[in-house]
């Protein structure tokens, strides 16, 4: 029997993943393909279904992994106008998600690699509106030869759920200044400079040019990659 699943999370033995059609929470368990990865929607072949201590786990066999940003399903962020162009999120940085006066996202910062992608990717699928996680995963996969792909998946979801509603007014601003956009202008940073390292420059220049105008305080550095990409110099970390 084949159905679908759309990948929330990475597992040792498989994927933690969402049913698209009953939208429960299912342990897929097959072996690790290194082109899926999270955000994915996999067409699964599934051998096996049993349910262990209140968890639904299937096992079999991965058959097309593809990503579809439709298939995020998440409500768009909400934002206010605060003045003649600009705009602020509302706060979806996920402080006091858990318990008053906690930030999971920092506290994440904080912990060994396996705990700190543990902890941020349970926070998503608490709370998927929170795209600071998401990002902060792409993060740790930005570096991976293996996981490069995840580094986008999680950067361009985090960027589709933010601008689901934008203003489509071009002079739109959505300064750093203002805590509550700094996780969608680390989003757009971290796409951009994946198009770069990925000699997407053309892309990576539309993406640094749109941070500019976002952001005209620039406190990203973007005009430095602007200049870098439209030269078409190679990516390197610093």
């Amino acid at each position: 029997m084949e159905k679908q699943y759309f990948v929330l999370k990475l597992n040792n033995m498989g994927y933690r993943t969402r049913d698209l059609e009953s939208g429960k929470i299912v342990s897929v368990k097959s072996a690790i393909n290194f082109k899926t990865v999270e955000l994915d929607t996999i067409s699964f072949e599934v051998e096996k279904e049993w349910e262990f201590k209140k968890t639904s786990y299937v096992s079999g066999t991965v058959l097309k992994s593809e990503f579809i940003l439709a298939n995020l399903d998440v409500p768009p962020l909400e934002y206010i106008k605060v003045g003649l162009h600009e705009y602020e999120f509302k706060d979806y940085t996920g402080y006091g998600f858990y318990r008053p006066d906690g930030d999971p996202v920092f506290e994440a910062t904080e912990m060994e690699p396996k705990k700190r992608y543990d902890s941020l990717a349970r926070l998503w699928e608490h709370y998927p509106q929170c795209i600071d996680s998401l990002v902060h995963m792409g993060n740790m996969s930005f570096d991976s030869t293996h996981a490069f792909k995840s580094a986008f998946n999680c950067y361009m979801g985090a960027v589709h759920i933010a601008e689901q509603k934008l203003p489509l007014d071009d002079e739109a601003q959505f300064p750093w200044i203002f805590l509550n956009n700094r996780p969608y202008l680390r989003a757009l940073h971290g796409l951009c400079l994946w198009h770069w390292k990925n000699k997407d420059f053309e892309k990576a220049e539309e993406l640094a040019t749109k941070l500019l105008r976002l952001n005209p305080m620039d406190n990203q550095g973007a005009r430095f990659i602007l200049e870098d990409v439209q030269n078409k110099e190679e990516y390197t970390p610093d």
